[in-house]
């Protein structure tokens, strides 16, 4: 029996797909906050700079594994039917800018310390639309799919994507 259903390419499991969206949205405002109270000197819920920046650190480490977690199946799925590219390009490199510049504040030498921070902020606030707008791409990358047939032998990366639907 053949069924038929709008393929859901790259879905991740509900578990990976909230951690990854809760993980994410903490790095984001945590970074947020960070920048807010240390640089514009606003009074953010009697919290000190110092401890939103170790929120930031620790969300960062976390969001890193989510975004390698993601790698082997969802990107590399939805790249092989061609959905969400520009979106999801533009997640990459920020998360990779995000990533290399994240490394040389901490590791990186006094000299450079001024321009990656500044470039740093300018990524992470460039990159706060990215995400919720690869989502809302994805959604409606999905909605307009039309139905593919499941049949593993002449698409095997999409038998498991699809089941039965009315």
């Amino acid at each position: 029996m053949t069924h038929h259903k709008r393929s859901r390419v790259g879905h991740l499991p509900s578990w990976q797909r909230l951690s990854t969206h809760f993980v994410l949205t903490v790095c984001a405002f945590t970074g947020l906050a960070y920048f807010l109270k240390r640089e514009m000197g606003f009074a953010l819920w009697n919290v000190a700079a110092r401890d939103f920046l170790v929120w930031h650190g620790i969300s960062a480490a976390f969001a890193l594994l989510a975004f390698g977690a993601v790698l082997p199946g969802h990107i590399r799925s939805a790249w092989n039917v061609r959905r969400n590219r520009g979106s999801g390009i533009a997640m990459i490199v920020a998360m990779a800018t995000l990533m290399i510049s994240g490394l040389l504040l901490y590791y990186g030498s006094e000299a450079w310390h001024d321009a990656v921070l500044w470039a740093h902020w300018a990524v992470g606030f460039c990159a706060l639309p990215v995400f919720p707008l690869h989502l809302l791409f994805g959604h409606r990358a999905n909605r307009r799919q039309p139905a593919i047939r499941n049949n593993s032998r002449s698409a095997p990366h999409l038998a498991t994507t699809t089941s039965s639907a009315p």
